[in-house]
């Protein structure tokens, strides 16, 4: 079976290469020794700092969702990744496959192999500057951090002392594959609509009571609970939207647009989820940013679960250079057309009717 670094931090350590290079041999490439191409299965999501309860709580809920790891620095940043192969990672041989090419985000063209912090901090189950947390981990973590009464963080480990507690816990193994799905219903109930030629289809506005929404949740498809939302800065430059088109590489990232926020979206699954509903609604080890989430106010169930929500556009890869020629430089590649979100889905929208009403070859 093929390596898969992917699945847990045992799998993407490797030995340290011992040995002295000669000039000629170190100017080789260090890509070219590289066993697991982190930098091609880790993507850099999101920083936040744990001061508090709540944030430490937001940690521990991320933790429940497949392909996500954290990440702790010795400055006390925490980081989110979302733990996936780019679908241009050769997984044999764990080289890109569409390098030196237009395809090849300028990111990635440009990112220096000579220091590269991937290869150094995520192939070792611990190192000097940087911790990889699984959920394992964390919960080692958690029972050495102590809180005020204002649930505050007021004491934890020093960082040589997490560096030697987390060496000696024995790494978990490999996690069964999981796989993202390609499509979803939504997305396939809005193709319909183009291929019908509906752009905006009458809809007949239901009316309910008071008790019948007295429970949102009653029949819901539980998005809130296959969906992780990082909102992003909006792109103020090409290099900004080169960066969106590197995350979208990675399958099971979108992106989400609004005209105030945009935001990476990942699909993937809580793995408390059963038959749409919570299995541990109700009981202690649920996250509390769930038990204290406002059903009524949900904006999942709006931007995830509708083909063409109001103010909000799930934008796939394949849908990037559409998305590109809506935006116009200067010469410097500053954005000087920055287009409202309803004209960029209804150019989408253009374009990918016209793909989809082509005659087949």
């Amino acid at each position: 079976m093929s390596k898969t670094p992917w699945n847990s931090i045992a799998e993407g350590v490797i030995p340290l290469a011992e040995g002295r290079l000669t000039f000629p041999e170190a100017l080789v490439s260090p890509c070219a020794s590289c066993q697991t191409a982190p930098c091609c299965t880790h993507l850099p999501l999101h920083t936040f700092k744990i001061t508090n309860m709540i944030e430490l709580d937001h940690a521990l809920y991320l933790l429940n969702f497949d392909r996500i790891v954290l990440g702790l620095s010795a400055s006390g940043e925490w980081s989110v990744y979302y733990a996936y192969p780019c679908r241009h990672l050769n997984r044999q041989d764990f080289t890109c496959t569409v390098h030196n090419s237009p395809a090849q985000p300028q990111i990635c063209i440009t990112y220096n192999p000579y220091h590269c912090w991937y290869k150094r901090v995520l192939t070792q189950s611990v190192s000097d500057d940087f911790l990889q947390i699984d959920r394992p981990r964390l919960e080692h973590l958690i029972t050495r951090i102590v809180f005020d009464e204002f649930r505050n963080v007021v004491e934890v480990p020093d960082w040589n002392t997490m560096i030697e507690e987390l060496a000696n816990l024995p790494l978990q193994p490999a996690l069964p594959p999981s796989e993202p799905t390609p499509t979803d219903a939504v997305t396939e109930d809005w193709q319909a609509m183009l291929l019908n030629l509906e752009s905006s289809p009458a809809q007949t506005e239901e009316i309910y009571t008071y008790e019948a929404l007295r429970d949102p949740c009653d029949g819901c498809q539980a998005h809130c609970c296959q969906t992780l939302v990082f909102p992003q800065a909006l792109p103020r430059s090409i290099t900004n939207l080169d960066f969106l088109k590197f995350c979208l590489g990675f399958p099971g990232v979108e992106l989400g647009i609004a005209d105030d926020v945009w935001s990476l979206v990942v699909k993937t699954t809580c793995r408390h989820l059963q038959n749409n509903r919570c299995s541990v609604y109700g009981r202690p080890e649920r996250p509390l940013l769930c038990k204290y989430y406002d059903a009524w106010k949900c904006t999942y169930k709006i931007n995830f679960g509708l083909p063409r929500p109001a103010g909000f556009l799930r934008v796939k890869f394949e849908q990037f250079n559409w998305l590109t020629d809506c935006f116009q430089f200067d010469q410097h590649g500053a954005i000087v057309q920055f287009p409202p979100t309803e004209v960029i889905r209804t150019y989408l929208e253009d374009q990918w009717r016209t793909v989809l009403t082509q005659p087949a070859a």
